[in-house]
């Protein structure tokens, strides 16, 4: 199980400038069998020292997808993971544990991307606000930000360590699109959208945002659902007496 679930995990490296970085990034996503995605590559990856540290995965560098923009690179992903040292929202949250990578392992048959930056300037905001996440990783000592062949490989071990156990994957965009038509029924039904169509569909982005921002499992899914129905129900016999 934990080869087919890493492989729903896509690694996206944005304007890498070091060759031996590229080629590095390369073999780790062939150690763990990941999918590797480049956006506005500017190190060669086809020069001998990209090639040397890729073997042997040469044939999966060389072919690896080149996009214009980080957006484009997340089309077909449900969950997009920024990883960054320099931005705010990455210092003040909590560090990347396996516990935390547990919350947000691709349901099946979905992809989560695992987003890193130039290896000088990072990512910029916009290109983090791409994403659903933005998390840093474990740096104990003085010095506060991995090389960047190293921070993929310690992302990709914490999600490796989050399959041990009974791992439970994060709902699919399925079940979130369904949790979120039942919420704005149960809202129609009360008379919430006091502006009709147009209040509905301004309220639409924001509900997606924030289902989004939560890390639910099908089971949490299924149990919320129970327990707004359970609501609603009393709601509407309250309103009835």
């Amino acid at each position: 199980m934990e080869s087919s679930v890493l492989q729903r995990i896509v690694v996206v490296l944005v304007r890498p400038e070091g060759p031996l970085n590229v080629g590095s990034v390369a073999r780790l996503c062939g150690n763990f069998g990941c999918a590797l995605r480049l956006v506005q590559p500017i190190a060669d990856r086809d020069s001998s020292e990209a090639m040397k540290m890729a073997h042997p995965q040469q044939t999966f560098l060389a072919q690896a997808p080149v996009f214009s923009s980080v957006r484009d690179a997340l089309t077909d992903v449900s969950l997009a993971i920024a990883t960054s040292s320099k931005l705010l929202d990455a210092v003040e949250t909590p560090v990347l544990s396996a516990a935390r990578a547990k919350l947000m392992l691709p349901a099946p048959a979905e992809r989560v991307a695992l987003v890193f930056g130039n290896e000088r300037t990072g990512l910029s905001v916009d290109e983090a606000e791409a994403c659903q996440r933005v998390v840093r990783l474990p740096t104990p000592g003085s010095v506060d930000s991995l090389n960047l062949s190293h921070a993929v490989a310690v992302t990709l071990t914490l999600f490796a360590a989050a399959l041990e156990g009974e791992p439970e994957f994060r709902a699919s965009q399925t079940s979130r699109a369904e949790l979120r038509e039942f919420i704005t029924r149960q809202l129609d039904a009360r008379g919430f959208f006091k502006g009709g169509d147009k209040a509905r569909a301004s309220f639409r982005p924001r509900l997606e945002e924030l289902t989004d921002k939560m890390d639910l499992s099908e089971r949490d899914v299924a149990l919320l659902t129970d327990v707004l129905r359970v609501l609603s129900a009393q709601s509407l016999l309250d309103q009835s007496r």
